[in-house]
This record gives C-alpha cells, structure tokens and sequence, in this order.
C-alpha cells in the first residue's frame, strides 16, 4: 500500500503530469513477454459505456448479486469520463458535462474478504481489480482476471438489462499495471528505464530531489489509424508499510473498441493488455528483465 499521492482507482496512484510525447505502432506478431517475478502490484480491467440514468439506490441493489464473493461495500466519488481523442489539440480535450441530479453521484466498491479483489461501477464506468496482499502475493495472470472481469461484467450486464432496461454502450476501455520498483531512488532511473540517460554536461545539479516521468504513445491499428494511446508515467510513492521511497512505474492503455458491443469491448482489453506488456518490457532496461525473471 502507497500513501502521499492522490488515489484514482482502486490503489492507484496518479502523479502530476509532464509533455514527452512519443508515437509507437505496437506489435501482435510474436509471443508477448512474461515475467516469472513481475513487480506489479495492482491490475484494473476497466470499459467506460454511455451513461445510465440510474440512481445510487438501484446500483446499491447490484450488490446482492456479489456479496457472497464481494462482502465489504464502499462508496467513493465519481471518476470523470475519459475519452482518447485524436487530431485536436491536446488542451481540447477536457470536456464539461452539466447534469441536474438530486444526489451526488457515486462510485461503488465491492471488496473481497483478503482485500485483493475489487469491482467498482459508477454509471459510466465497470471496473475489475486486483491487488497485492499478504494473502495473496502472487499476480495471477492476465488470463485469469480477463476471466474474472468477464464473469463479473455478465453479472452487471443482466443487471442493467433486467433492472434498468437500457443497453450498455461501451466507448473506452483500459487496462492498467501498477508497478512498484524497490530500492530506487529517482537519480536511479536511468537504470530502470531504458528511455532515460542520466547524461549531465556537467554535475552543477547533481543528483535531483525528486523526478517524475510521463510519456504518451499513439496505439494504432494495422491500417494505422490511432484507436487509442499508452500513457507510462514513473514517479516517486512512498509506501505505506514501511515509509520507504520507492518508484511507481504506472502503464495504461486506453481506447475505443471497434464496437459498442461486449465482444469488441473484451477485444479491446486484450489489445490494451498486449500493449500495456510490451510497453512496459520496451521502456525498462535489460538488466531489470534479469531481475524480474523474465522468462519470453
């Protein structure tokens, strides 16, 4: 657990932002690299859909369908609805939505027993964690969570059609890595990342304070059209357990499936979890594959 640095998901931790832009085509081709000791310490499968006009009070009612694997409720803010746009200016995106409601919209959590599992669903937003616990320290693949995911989402699905009878829409989907990188302080970097040199003209500044990195890389498909972006952002975190300074290296792929349907929208993920993989093996150095046992 990391403390000092605003939450955005379930243990996620977002950091400032910066402007490295960089474009990438990624590769489906060859066999995607696998880590026997991954460093990761959270995973979150997540498909954004139209809204729902649906109050609190009927998505509290959903929790019925989980509690026996879910038993813990919280209730936490909205998150903002995201979009990957292409071809504007950066300061375009940010979009208003005015809405006229009479409570404050929410986001709910349904936590297992360990604390490891998580699904939150707002009225825009479906998403399936999982975390590193004493009790389960272990990352259990990606296939199991994909599996995980699906079978919770069926669960929402019925739900919406049966309770609220409206379609669910997805228009974005995300699949984000959380990793914790130990016994590195930001001066370090440059033995993590592959991106970063280290070089200095001179040593006048020596070793920073503090560093935080943030690159963004276009996702585009066969025809090279843009469907989505990579965002890689490595920051400084102290952790919780211990107070100890580590580097959070964070990897998100976030886009739009081909279309609006369930099938797309898992299609989507996998895309996202291909690039999330690659992305994260193609930014961190050698020697650290070494370290992390990296066994493709």
């Amino acid at each position: 657990m990391l403390s000092q640095v605003p939450h955005r998901f379930g243990g996620h931790l977002l950091p400032r932002q910066s402007t490295s832009t960089i474009r990438i085509v990624p590769t489906v081709d060859t066999a995607i690299p696998r880590y026997d000791k991954p460093p990761v310490i959270e995973v979150a499968l997540s498909v954004q859909f139209d809204r729902l006009s649906v109050t609190a009070a009927q998505l509290g009612l959903l929790w019925q369908k989980y509690r026996d694997r879910f038993p813990n409720l919280e209730e936490k803010p909205e998150l903002d609805a995201v979009i990957e746009r292409f071809g504007l200016p950066r300061t375009m995106i940010p979009t208003v939505r005015f809405e006229v409601c009479t409570l404050p919209a929410s986001r709910l959590w349904f936590v297992s027993e360990s604390g490891c599992d998580l699904v939150q669903i707002q009225r825009d937003r479906f998403i399936r964690n999982w975390r590193k616990t004493e009790d389960q320290p272990e990352y259990p693949s990606y296939e199991k969570q994909r599996a995980f995911f699906a079978r919770d989402w069926e669960l929402f699905s019925q739900f919406v059609s049966e309770e609220i009878k409206a379609p669910l829409t997805p228009n974005q989907c995300e699949v984000t890595y959380v990793n914790i990188l130990d016994d590195f302080k930001p001066s370090q970097l440059p033995e993590v990342l592959s991106w970063v040199s280290g070089n200095r003209s001179d040593e006048y500044l020596g070793d920073p304070e503090d560093a935080e990195i943030t690159l963004r890389y276009l996702l585009k498909d066969d025809e090279g059209h843009p469907w989505g972006r990579l965002h890689i952002v490595a920051s400084p975190a102290i952790r919780a357990l211990d107070n100890k300074p580590v580097v959070r290296l964070a990897v998100t792929a976030r886009g739009a499936p081909d279309r609006k349907d369930t099938d797309s929208a898992m299609k989507c993920l996998d895309k996202g979890h291909d690039a999330v993989v690659r992305g994260f093996t193609s930014i961190t150095t050698s020697e650290m594959h070494k370290a992390w046992v990296r066994i493709i």
